[in-house]
């Protein structure tokens, strides 16, 4: 009785023992909840980047302020995430009609640039890089260089799915189109106008076409007109 009364003691400590291990590890489990990302911050580094791995980078630095870290644009959520000092941005002080010294006026709306209806006034990713080089960034069109402007296009270009060129250069990228480009109805060759074919005027002084009894009858015609011409001439006298 005194050996059950043993075992029965040990397997009573050993289940209490892992209650409090399992109920440890369910605690330390429910205490760390997951991380939220910093949408503000920059996008994480790659050990050999690509073009648009750069223009990830200069994305964030020069378009992601306005345009979203979606490419959403400038919505309410996205002005969400700032500091609530600078969410309104169109505040006087800020960047409304009364900016800061130095500062600038941005519009109301700033479109998306990634996305489903995002560009849609540009055929191909060669006429957004066009547009950003002359326009882009707002507050300082064209201060960038070429070779930052070709990054950001790439960056866009690999969000909107398309095949990146290799090499990626501005010529190679006037052919990645962001919509099906229509085929192109071809043009109906015209038929060669045939002229009129002439209808063959009969030659009436030719044997082969004269018609014998017209002939006939006509010189009958004469010969009785001379007659009665002789006729009268005749009478005349003898009167």
């Amino acid at each position: 009785m005194k050996r059950f009364g043993l075992l029965i003691l040990c397997f009573s400590a050993v289940f209490f023992l892992l209650g409090l291990w399992g109920g440890r590890v369910v605690a330390q489990t429910a205490v760390s909840p997951t991380p939220t990302r910093d949408r503000l911050a920059p996008p994480p580094t790659v050990e050999n980047p690509t073009l648009a791995d750069e223009g990830a980078q200069l994305y964030w630095l020069y378009c992601q302020p306005c345009h979203g870290d979606q490419g959403q644009g400038l919505t309410d959520e996205w002005r969400a995430q700032y500091p609530p000092e600078d969410q309104n941005c169109w505040e006087s002080g800020c960047h409304g009609e009364r900016p800061y010294e130095d500062g600038f006026t941005i519009p109301t709306r700033v479109p998306a640039v990634i996305g489903p209806d995002s560009l849609t006034r540009f055929a191909d990713m060669g006429q957004v890089y066009d547009f950003m080089r002359a326009a882009m960034p707002f507050q300082a069109p064209g201060s960038l260089a070429d070779e930052e402007y070709l990054a950001i296009t790439a960056f866009l270009a690999r969000a909107h799915q398309l095949e990146t060129a290799d090499p990626f250069t501005v010529a190679a990228i006037r052919t990645l189109y962001l919509r099906e480009t229509p085929t192109p109805i071809p043009t109906p060759t015209p038929l060669p106008t045939l002229a009129p074919t002439p209808t063959p005027v009969p030659n009436l002084l030719s044997g082969n076409d004269i018609d014998i009894n017209l002939l006939t009858g006509v010189g009958l015609v004469i010969i009785g007109m001379l007659a009665g011409l002789w006729w009268l001439v005749v009478r005349r006298k003898r009167r």
